[in-house]
């Protein structure tokens, strides 16, 4: 059962299509999407598939084409 917390921290996460060039680089030990150039791995660009920019705050479970 999921609990209030797990819930929340659940809804805090970006959408596993979200993108930013320093989750590619290896060993860093600062925030995975800190940079600010964005876009959806679904799209290709900056843009997702519901027509709305992503970026960290944007891609949340309140978008319709969020998935966890």
């Amino acid at each position: 059962m999921e609990t209030p917390e797990t819930a929340l921290k659940t809804a805090q996460l970006p959408c596993r299509h979200l993108r930013c060039k320093e989750m590619f680089y290896g060993g860093s030990e600062e925030d995975d999407y800190a940079g600010g150039a964005y876009w959806c791995s679904l799209t290709q660009e900056t843009m997702g598939p519901d027509g709305v920019p992503c970026g960290k705050k944007e891609c949340c479970a309140n978008r319709t084409c969020y998935v966890t």
